[in-house]
């Protein structure tokens, strides 16, 4: 890698870090889901289909990228067709160099459900999830994995567990509480807090 791609890669990845919180952070304000709602670009429910790795031209570097593709069931702000797809930087294997673990980015496992907080595409055509790895939650059946770290639902949305398999784990919410909150979000009503 030439000193030029290095000194990059070195300010794109503290860029990222200082823009998104991340593993890196050392204290990380809580955030809402009128927060990620308010940010998000599109929020949408839909399974994985594929992941793709490849790499992005940017400021004259490249950049390892993935491309993910989903079947979306339900847009809860946006719209678009049956299938969003989006470019995303760093890949699945990353490693400590990858700068989408640097940023806290999630990776998408293809066949798994998500409801995703999908920010507007930069200049660069990539894109992630608002506030980092807390855009991006796990459907299991009729319940989403909301991290621990998530506030804003209404006080109906009693967890209906823990959740360990997720990583740093979260509360077990009903999917339509979730999206109940999205919609007043959007509608301008004040969501209660969890």
């Amino acid at each position: 890698m030439s000193s030029v791609s290095a000194r990059l890669a070195l300010s794109l990845t503290l860029a990222m870090v200082s823009v998104q919180p991340g593993p890196m952070a050392m204290t990380v304000l809580p955030v809402t889901l009128p927060d990620l709602t308010g940010s998000a670009d599109r929020v949408f429910r839909g399974v994985c289909l594929s992941a793709e790795v490849g790499t992005a031209e940017f400021a004259g570097a490249r950049i390892a990228t993935t491309t993910y593709t989903f079947e979306v069931g339900e847009y809860l702000k946006g719209g678009g067709g049956k299938t969003v797809t989006f470019r995303q930087v760093g890949t699945p294997r990353g490693g400590p160099a990858d700068l989408g673990r640097a940023a806290g980015l999630p990776v998408y496992t293809p066949g798994l459900e998500y409801v995703i907080f999908l920010l507007p595409e930069s200049k660069a055509r990539l894109t992630s999830p608002a506030g980092a790895r807390r855009g991006a939650f796990l459907v299991s059946g009729e319940d989403v994995i909301v991290p621990d770290d998530i506030a804003g639902l209404s006080p109906s949305a009693a967890p209906r567990g823990r959740d360990t398999s997720a990583g740093a784990g979260g509360d077990r919410v009903p999917y339509r509480t979730v999206r109940d909150s999205i919609l007043k979000t959007l509608a301008g009503a004040p969501p209660a807090r969890r």
